[in-house]
């Protein structure tokens, strides 16, 4: 019998942004993705953006599709609705792999976070702009990944309900991502790209938080690895997830 893998995007994207290894690891998994609230068909509408709805629609995703376990494998702030599901529900989920995720700890990130969280009240386009500029810097005039990245931002997030990115960002500030992380024992995979400084400024203390995980880098991306990169990303999943189910056998 198939193990399931359930795929969880990030702010402004939507379940297609994992299509491709969808396809690919549905050989040998059956595999899953869904819109998170307030995305998708529901993108502009105004919902109650809520970490505690958005772990709701996960249980309710793996009641309506009869998935009594599965692997988690979330991008960027779905970390978010994932590590507190996974701790609800340990016995839900046999692993959890982050792609470009992060916790409050202090760092330049969260630095970022503070500042466009004070000044929230601003027009929605004008603040959306400067904070897309500041989560994804260009390092360089050069830098190809923050550039692509602060584009996509911006321009998907115009179509979101102004509540969206400003209540996650209300969540990475207020909730203890960390602490949570701590206690999960489950394998988990970490993969950061390695030009995503912004995001990795929140990990220096990743090992001491998560003693087992597996932290990997992949050359020549930026934030959302799996898409600058998506055939290296597969090898480091299917590499995890092979090796998970090699050891269950014995």
């Amino acid at each position: 019998m198939k193990e399931n893998i359930i795929f969880i995007h990030g702010l402004t994207g939507t379940k297609d942004a994992f299509k491709k290894p969808m396809e690919y690891f549905n050989r040998q998994f059956n595999t899953y993705s869904y819109n998170l609230l307030g995305h998708g068909e529901d993108r502009g509408k105004a919902v109650d953006f809520t970490l505690t709805n958005l772990v709701s629609q996960l249980e309710d995703f793996y009641e309506q599709e009869g998935l009594k376990e599965a692997h988690l494998c979330s991008l960027s702030y779905g970390c978010y609705p994932s590590t507190i599901f996974a701790k609800k529900w340990n016995n839900k989920v046999k692993s959890l792999c982050f792609i470009g995720g992060h916790y409050n700890s202090p760092s330049q990130l969260f630095d970022v976070f503070k500042h466009y969280w004070e000044i929230r009240h601003e027009d929605y386009p004008t603040w959306l702009r400067k904070y897309s500029h500041d989560i994804y810097p260009k390092e360089s005039l050069l830098d190809p990944y923050s550039i692509i990245s602060n584009k996509i931002y911006y321009k998907y997030g115009l179509e979101l309900n102004d509540n969206i990115l400003k209540s996650a960002i209300q969540h990475r500030l207020k909730y203890d991502l960390r602490s949570d992380l701590s206690l999960l024992k489950v394998p988990i995979l970490w993969v950061m790209g390695d030009h995503d400084s912004m995001y990795k400024s929140t990990l220096t203390d990743l090992n001491t938080v998560i003693p087992h995980v597996i932290y990997k880098e992949i050359k020549h991306a930026g934030h959302a690895a799996n898409m600058f990169r998506p055939s290296c990303f597969r090898d480091m999943y299917e590499e995890f997830l092979t090796s998970l189910i090699v050891k269950a056998k014995g």
